[in-house]
This record gives C-alpha cells, structure tokens and sequence, in this order.
C-alpha cells in the first residue's frame, strides 16, 4: 500500500508543526525553503488534507495537522533515540577488537598490543586461544576481526600477512641424556619417547609431514591439546617434544629445559596474519594489521 509519509517528510512536518515557520524548519534542517515548503505540499496532496493553514506570516495546523503531529512527535523522537543507540554503539565498536589465534600467535601476541595500546587508549581487545582451523572460521565467519596461525591457509579467502618465523625445536628435560649432544640423527630419536600435540595442531601436522611419516616405530607417550601441559610434562621428564622455539624460550633462559638440532630437519615455518579478503575490517582492525605488519620480523609471501 503506498503511502504519502516517509522517513523524510515526516521529519519535515514535524519540524514546521513544532517551529510554526518555514523558515525556522529549514534553519534547523540545514535546507531551503523552497525544499520545505515542497514536501509540505507534496504530503498535503498526497494525503488529501491539508494540514496547515497561514493567518498573515503565521503558520497554524489545521485539524488534520494536529493529529498528524501527535504521531509525528512520537515518531522523530523515536528515530533520535535510534541514532544516538546507533552512534554509542558505533563509538564503542572503534576501539573493540576481536582476535582469534593459535597458541604459538599468542606468544607475540602481547607484545604487539602492548606497542599498539600506547597509540590507542581503552582498547577493548578479545582475544580467542584456539586451533588453526577455528581461527580460520572465525575470521570468514566475522566473529575474528584478526587470524594468526602458524600454517598456510587452507582456504584463499583471506588477505595473508606473513608477521613472524617460528621454527620447531626438539625440546628436552636439562639432565635428560641428550641434553648434552651438539645434535642428534633421526635414527638416534627412534628409541625416545615423544610427547605430541593433538592431530588438529599445526605443530603436530609439520611434525607428522617431517619426520614422523618417515618411521612407523615413532613411540608417542603423550598426546596433550595444551602447550604449557607439553612443557610441564618435558620439565618433569615424561618424554621430549618438537615444540615451537617461542614458546619455550623462558625455559630455555631459566635452563630447564634445552633444544637439541636434529641432522638434516627443518621445522621453520611462517606465522601468518589472515583477514577476510571479502569484508572491510573495522577502522581499529585496519591500524593493528598495518602496525603489525610495520614490526614484522620476516616479509615474505605465506
């Protein structure tokens, strides 16, 4: 049913009804007259009523006019309070952040919000611990203004920073007996006993393509979906683990545990920053991406 009232030339009548002035309404709206005076026209045409009438410079609303102006008031008020709701949440979302991130991204994760929190103050950052693969869904899903994983992608839906290297290093208890070698041989790791990561991880997929699908008589003691779990269990000598270089680095400066190279492997790998190539992220998203990648310890393509 089409109807002569809309969003606009209600705001106008109820700006003419409350000011009685044309002049004053246009003041207000930041408009003409004449564009004033249009939509007055215009309502009382398509309405079949007239709504004002004009006694010397004055403007009075007739009958029809003071019943419309009834609904109008409550109707202008109603969208004012719908904008300043609008405008507060606007405000609030500028300095909400949302990140997701797999366990080795968390360990510099701090350090980049902490150089970007003396450049924004009251940031309000969220931030989800999770596997590679929930990152990624968050992110497509919008749930995550911001990835990080330690792996490529699987899907090409994403804008792919490379912001960091982090590398694998066999990690020992300090008096375990390999703690002393310069490096070991694969054949030598043979008769160890491992503690892995759970099969989603990326830590455990890089190890599993390796070096464990090299040898079927890998001895796994341990599985654990927790990386501070992992170094607990190294620290009390349940076994030895590949385990992300970042995330054990206090260890190895305190010298509970230690890192021995192993001949002829390479467990490097890139610490990617996603964002969805479809969806414009926030404004505050926008400046820690491009913060981010100005700190970026390597910069080559994922």
């Amino acid at each position: 049913m089409k109807t002569g009232l809309n969003a606009t030339n209600v705001r106008v009548f109820e700006a003419v009804a409350r000011l009685q002035s044309v002049t004053l309404a246009a003041e207000e709206l930041e408009t003409s007259q004449p564009y004033v005076s249009k939509q007055i026209a215009v309502m009382e045409e398509q309405l079949a009523v007239q709504l004002f009438a004009r006694v010397g410079r004055r403007l009075y609303l007739t009958q029809a006019g003071e019943l419309l102006h009834q609904h109008t008031k409550v109707v202008v008020e109603s969208l004012k309070e719908a904008e300043e709701m609008l405008s507060r949440a606007a405000s609030a979302s500028q300095k909400r952040l949302r990140i997701a991130t797999s366990t080795t991204g968390m360990y510099m994760l701090p350090e980049w919000l902490a150089g970007f929190e003396k450049k924004v103050a009251d940031l309000e950052t969220t931030v989800l611990v999770t596997s590679g693969d929930e990152v990624e869904r968050q992110v497509i899903s919008g749930e995550a203004d911001l990835g990080f994983i330690a792996s490529r992608p699987r899907f090409r839906s994403f804008l792919v920073s490379v912001v960091a290297e982090d590398s694998l290093a066999l990690a020992v208890q300090k008096d375990h007996p390999l703690a002393t070698h310069s490096s070991v041989s694969l054949d030598e790791l043979s008769k160890e006993r491992f503690i892995v990561r759970e099969p989603e991880s990326a830590s455990r997929a890089l190890t599993e393509r390796r070096i464990f699908q090299k040898r079927p008589d890998w001895r796994f003691r341990l599985q654990i979906n927790h990386i501070d779990a992992i170094k607990s269990s190294l620290e009390e000598g349940l076994g030895i683990s590949f385990i992300s270089r970042r995330a054990i680095d206090r260890e190895l400066q305190s010298g509970t545990l230690a890192t021995i190279p192993v001949d002829g492997v390479d467990l490097r790998r890139p610490i990617c920053m996603l964002t969805d190539a479809h969806k414009f992220g926030s404004k505050i998203a926008v400046r820690l991406a491009k913060h981010i990648a100005s700190h970026a310890s390597q910069n080559f393509r994922c």
